[in-house]
């Protein structure tokens, strides 16, 4: 499954434990606990069935699946420890022999058969099945060998089989699921916290912190206070960036910071009547003014982008077609579509969704004004994340924005673009249609060859770009805040926490 759950972003919810004493100790002073804050919920920790960056970020540190990703992007071995193309329509992996179930089970191929294979149902509720279209049949001759056998060649395959690996039978709807990665899940309660134990026959090697504890904090005042006393000892973009500084000029804490994936977006749902035009979607991405809210929202830590692909991603198309801010034009565009003003009365009316985080509504209120000063009355809709993800899930909204975590391979545009992605059995939740879009990625993905996928590619955002079923906004940047005992921390590119089995606290 995608590390790009997006991922769904947006963001925002933590329980507010308290402080000081026990909760203290539990982290500063604890070298067998890392305490870190997440600024939303998870929503389902089986990996068949999550999809939210939440769910992804605990998967970094439980799950494992046939291959994981590298901080450069790569794909390297996890369950499997080799795999081999005998030709462009067979992938043949070969598991390690050591590798077990959280509860000291072998893995074998018969359990990720059944991991891949129960997900196919249509009565199984997985938003990922749409990622093994191109699938023929997944097969295990032995306990040590898998084969996915293709209808045609798929080079984006190799992007949903992370994290995925859970022992036959494994119920979907099981809170604290049985993986084969690195810490355990004894104890989630959804919008508090997620409790791991070190799991000491990981594939990868026993774990340095022996606890993990995930605080849902709600909100991020509460967040920035848990850090500072120490009853939270490690964060990953959760802390508002204009809190950083501070943390940065203290001995007491390490902060680490890069340029990321992290794509912000704002998502139409193209069944509306006003938002169906294209002129309309034209309009608002004009009446945005994105450098602003890098600039002031974000303290300088993004980049504008109108792509998926953050620069230097080789996917990433170059002279893209681009709405830079520009109120005059967005009410050109907004009178030819028909929506001309009456004097201070507004164009329309229309209702943008968004989680109860901070920061998400800072944005929210931003856009709203902007899109009042081209004469579109937007209302702000905030809920809990998880009502919040329910209504975008089911197209009960006009406009939301979230975030991506980022993208590795650019196959991901079949799952949120192509038209056999729609929600709510996939993840083209705008409900975007094109043919020549949907042809182009079924090119992207029919061939192995870099150089053809990126051709195809480069024309998909070239006509996204144009289209606006998103409106790309910005990527955003890393940043890690921790305790100064902390080690071992490696920084990815879209923020994975797939380091944590290797830091110490000393």
């Amino acid at each position: 499954m995608r590390r790009t759950w997006i991922g769904l972003l947006c963001a925002a919810v933590l329980i507010g434990c308290g402080g000081g004493g026990t909760e203290k100790k539990a982290a500063s002073g604890d070298k067998d606990t890392l305490v870190i804050a997440f600024d939303g919920s998870p929503s389902n920790l089986d990996p068949r069935v999550g999809t939210s960056t939440y769910d992804g970020r605990i998967w970094d540190m439980a799950a494992s699946g046939l291959i994981k990703l590298t901080p450069t992007g790569d794909f390297t071995g996890d369950l499997a420890e080799k795999w081999e193309t005998p030709d462009d329509r067979t992938i043949v992996f070969h598991l390690r022999p050591g590798a077990k179930f959280q509860d000291g089970r072998p893995v074998t191929a018969k359990d990720i058969k059944f991991t891949f294979d129960s997900m196919m149902p249509e009565t199984f509720n997985s938003p990922k099945r749409s990622g093994y279209a191109a699938v023929a049949s997944f097969e295990a001759p032995d306990d040590q060998t898998f084969i996915i056998k293709l209808k045609e060649p798929n080079a984006g395959i190799f992007d949903n089989l992370t994290f995925l690996a859970v022992p036959q039978g494994a119920d979907p709807n099981n809170r604290t699921p049985m993986l084969a990665g690195a810490y355990r899940i004894t104890e989630f309660k959804p919008d508090e916290r997620v409790t791991m134990k070190a799991f000491d026959q990981w594939v990868g090697g026993k774990p340095k912190i022996p606890n993990v504890i995930v605080r849902v904090v709600p909100d991020a005042t509460t967040r920035v206070l848990e850090l500072r006393r120490g009853s939270i000892n490690f964060e990953m973009n959760s802390i508002p960036y204009d809190q950083v500084e501070p943390f940065k000029k203290s001995s007491d804490f390490k902060v680490v910071t890069s340029h990321g994936g992290a794509y912000q977006y704002i998502c139409f749902n193209l069944k509306d009547p006003i938002l169906a035009k294209k002129e309309v979607r034209q309009a608002i991405a004009h009446a945005i003014d994105r450098g602003r809210i890098v600039r002031d929202l974000l303290h300088g830590y993004g980049a504008v982008t109108d792509s998926i692909f953050p620069e230097g991603h080789w996917a990433r198309a170059a002279s893209l077609p681009t709405f830079a801010y520009d109120a005059n034009k967005a009410k050109q565009l907004l009178d030819a579509a028909g929506y001309k003003q009456n004097g201070t009365a507004p164009r329309f009316k229309l209702v943008y969704k968004t989680s109860t985080d901070a920061e998400s509504n800072q944005q929210a209120e931003m856009i709203q004004q902007m899109l009042k000063d081209v004469g579109i009355d937007m209302q702000i809709q905030t809920s809990e994340f998880g009502t919040f993800m329910d209504d975008v899930k089911n197209g009960r909204y006009q406009m939301f924005s979230l975030r991506r975590a980022g993208i590795s391979d650019p196959d991901f545009y079949y799952t949120i673009f192509h038209s056999k992605s729609l929600a709510p059995n996939g993840q083209n939740r705008g409900y975007y249609i094109n043919p020549k879009v949907d042809q182009l990625i079924e090119q992207g993905r029919s061939t192995f060859d870099r150089a053809k996928r990126k051709e195809a590619y480069d024309e998909v955002q070239k006509i996204l770009a144009e289209d606006l079923p998103y409106v790309s906004l910005y990527h955003r940047d890393n940043v890690a805040i921790m305790r100064s005992n902390i080690d071992g921390f490696v920084m990815y590119p879209n923020g994975f926490l797939i380091s944590v089995p290797q830091m110490s606290i000393k």
